[in-house]
C-alpha cells in the first residue's frame, strides 16, 4: 500500500513538473514579480534606520531576512483551496471518490511539483539579489541550523496546506469561498512575517504573535536560520499547530464528504 502510494505520488509530481515547466516564461515573470515587495520593504526600513529609528534587529538580520523572505514564502505556500472548492462545487470530486488516489494526494503532489519548478527559476534570482547585498548578508554554516530550517519549512507547508483543505472544504456548505481565501491571504501576509519581520512589530503584541499559527509559515523558519539561538519551543508549537490543523481539516472533510455523498454527487 505504501509502495503503491509512493509510486502514484511520484508519477503525479513528475506529471505536474512537466506541465508547470511548459509555462516557463509565465512562471518566470510571476516569480520575478514577488521580489520587488521585499526589496522595497528593505529599503524603507534601511532608510528609517539611517534617519535614527531604533530597530529591534541588527542590519545584517534585516537584510538577510528580506533577501530570503520571498523564497521561504514560496516554499511554504499552498494554493489548493480554490481548486478543491471548485472540485466540490462543480461535482468533479465525484470522480476522485472512485479512484484509488486521493484528491488530497493529488493536491500535495501539485504543490511539491510547482515548488520544485519554481525553485529552479527563483534560486538564481535570489542569488543575484544576495550578491548585490553580500556585504550585509549573514548566513550560518552549521549544518544543524540548515536542517532545522528544512524541518521548519516542512511544518509551515503542512500548516498552510491544512488551512487550504479547511477553507476548500467550506464549499460543501457554501457556494463561494474566494472571500475567505482573500481574507486568509491578507491576514497570513501580515501575521506570518512575509510583509515585515514580526520582530519589528510592537512589543505589546509579541507574546500573541509568538504563538499564532502564521508565525510558523515564514517568520519561524527564518528565525531558525538567522537568530543566534534556535528557538526550540517553536518547533513544539509548530508541530502542535500542524497536527491540530491537519486533524481539524480531516474531520471537517469527512463531515462534508458524508453530506456530499448523501446528495448523490
Amino acid at each position: 500500500m505504501i509502495a503503491r502510494t509512493a509510486r502514484t505520488f511520484g508519477a503525479l509530481v513528475s506529471r505536474d513538473i512537466q506541465i508547470t515547466l511548459t509555462y516557463r516564461a509565465w512562471l518566470f515573470w510571476l516569480l520575478l514579480g514577488n521580489l520587488p515587495v521585499p526589496v522595497i520593504s528593505l529599503l524603507v526600513w534601511q532608510g528609517a534606520a539611517a534617519l535614527g529609528a531604533e530597530l529591534s534587529v541588527e542590519q545584517d538580520y534585516l537584510v538577510t531576512y528580506f533577501v530570503l523572505v520571498a523564497l521561504v514564502s514560496m516554499l511554504t505556500s499552498s494554493w489548493s483551496a480554490g481548486f478543491l472548492a471548485d472540485s466540490i462545487r462543480l461535482g468533479d470530486l465525484a470522480s476522485w471518490l472512485v479512484r484509488p488516489c486521493s484528491t488530497h494526494l493529488n493536491g500535495i503532489a501539485n504543490n511539491v511539483a510547482e515548488k520544485i519548478a519554481k525553485l529552479v527559476l527563483m534560486v538564481p534570482m535570489v542569488a543575484v539579489l544576495a550578491l548585490l547585498m553580500h556585504r550585509q548578508i549573514s548566513l550560518p554554516t552549521d549544518p544543524l541550523r540548515w536542517l532545522g530550517f528544512g524541518v521548519a519549512i516542512v511544518l509551515g507547508s503542512v500548516i498552510m496546506f491544512a488551512l487550504d483543505v479547511l477553507i476548500g472544504s467550506l464549499a460543501f456548505w457554501v457556494d463561494e469561498v474566494s472571500g475567505v481565501l482573500r481574507s486568509k491571504s491578507l491576514v497570513a501576509g501580515v501575521l506570518s512575517g512575509a510583509v515585515l519581520p514580526l520582530a519589528l512589530m510592537p512589543a505589546v503584541l509579541q507574546p500573541a504573535l509568538a504563538v499564532q499559527p502564521f508565525r510558523y509559515v515564514v517568520s519561524f523558519p527564518l528565525e531558525v536560520l538567522l537568530l543566534p539561538t534556535i528557538p526550540g519551543s517553536g518547533f513544539a508549537l509548530a508541530t502542535g499547530w500542524a497536527a491540530a490543523l491537519s486533524a481539524t481539516a480531516a474531520v471537517v472533510w469527512r463531515i462534508g464528504l458524508r453530506g456530499y455523498q448523501a446528495a448523490g454527487a
